[in-house]
């Protein structure tokens, strides 16, 4: 058994299980993911790469009684398995064969126990592994609402690649480039001690990102963070057109608008590109800037949304936080992703704004009852 401060390498078959029961626990019983390797008579969830050599399962707590979990592959230069090659589009970084890669995954932390230090635990114990071991750079995917998430924390960048169909959505792939001190220092993450440490001290050798530049910075980079670029295209679609504006954004003054553009950013997505399934877990609000998108549930189409147009608002409400349908793009298309937390942080600084979304979103929810109900009456013939 091997610990960084509070958290612990599985080494023993019991520990991976408890680890795997936790899983289960959260991904499927707490999130409702949609697992086809779940396994539901052990109450497991897990794949083949956990029994893999080049796996390390990290965790928090006892096995008894665990609180966080978290998964690292590595792998040495040019022995990353084909579908991980494929799944991150790990060719388009020149050189990659050359280096020694890893990817971060199965990160969960007990509900009870969010909002504390196990979080900050998981990453630094992470980091000091990926260090140890020479890895340049580490990917993962997450759900939209956590690439900013990311970004911050482990600084981890969307990079010029497709998206990644994942069990609830579309997964957004990024990267981490392990030696880059100065993206660290930029994006306030909680490892930019530690990465100084290492690596502006010269005690580890720093990789040159220079033949990376458009991967990670290019125009064709599926997410854009920058504020600006954020409300230009806001502004572009949605406020200088002669179209009519949202309901959703009706009566809001233009520095509401500017921080509600402010708490998101946006999101490129492809033809059959699925945002949201019903039945999952997430909070996240979206506003479409240009394309199609179709809801659909239990198999039929609802409707139709386009440009201005709000998805998410019943999860947003309900306390569960579920999807109440599934929404795939039908058109190549942009939305705007706005944070869980945008509206708690509005409200603080304008009540009235606050308070205006409130009873925008309400109102769009009122008029897909009533087109619902419409639909349902005609269907019925009553």
């Amino acid at each position: 058994m091997t610990t960084f401060g509070s958290v612990t390498i599985a080494r023993t078959q019991e520990e991976r299980e408890a680890i795997y029961r936790f899983r289960y626990q959260v991904y499927v019983e707490e999130l409702k993911r949609d697992y086809p390797d779940a396994d539901h008579t052990h109450k497991w969830l897990r794949d083949d790469d956990d029994e893999q050599a080049y796996t390390v399962n990290f965790y928090t707590g006892s096995m008894e009684d665990i609180t966080g979990v978290m998964r690292l592959l590595l792998w040495t230069p040019g022995k990353v398995p084909e579908h991980y090659f494929q799944l991150f589009s790990m060719h388009i970084f020149p050189g990659i064969e050359q280096l020694a890669t890893a990817e971060i995954g199965r990160l969960m932390i007990r509900p009870d126990q969010r909002g504390n230090a196990i979080y900050p635990s998981l990453v630094s114990a992470m980091y000091q592994h990926l260090v140890e071991n020479d890895i340049q750079l580490c990917f993962l995917y997450c759900v939209p609402g956590l690439v900013k998430h990311y970004r911050k924390s482990l600084a981890a960048r969307p990079y010029v690649a497709p998206l990644i169909p994942a069990g609830s959505s579309t997964g957004i792939p990024m990267v981490v480039v392990v030696s880059d001190s100065s993206y660290f220092r930029q994006s306030g993450s909680l490892l930019t001690e530690m990465s100084e440490q290492y690596f502006d001290s010269g005690q580890k050798p720093q990789l040159d990102i220079t033949p990376f530049q458009d991967i990670l910075e290019g125009h064709s980079v599926p997410v854009k963070l920058d504020q600006h670029a954020v409300w230009e295209a806001f502004q572009q679609q949605l406020l200088e057109r002669e179209s009519s504006p949202s309901t959703f954004l009706n009566s809001l003054a233009p520095e509401v608008l500017r921080e509600l553009t402010s708490s998101g950013f946006i999101l490129s997505l492809s033809a059959n590109d699925v945002v949201a399934k019903e039945g999952t877990e997430e909070r996240e609000i979206y506003v479409i800037l240009k394309g199609a998108f179709e809801v659909m549930s239990q198999n039929k189409r609802l409707a139709i949304l386009e440009k201005g147009d709000l998805f998410g608002e019943v999860a947003f409400f309900t306390e569960a936080g579920q999807r109440s349908a599934s929404v795939r793009a039908l058109t190549d298309g942009e939305l705007l992703v706005l944070r869980r937390n945008f509206l708690k942080e509005l409200t603080r600084n304008h009540p009235d704004a606050g308070f205006q979304i409130l009873t925008n979103m309400g109102r769009v929810m009122a008029h897909r009852i009533i087109d619902l109900d419409r639909a349902l009456s005609a269907i019925t013939g009553e």
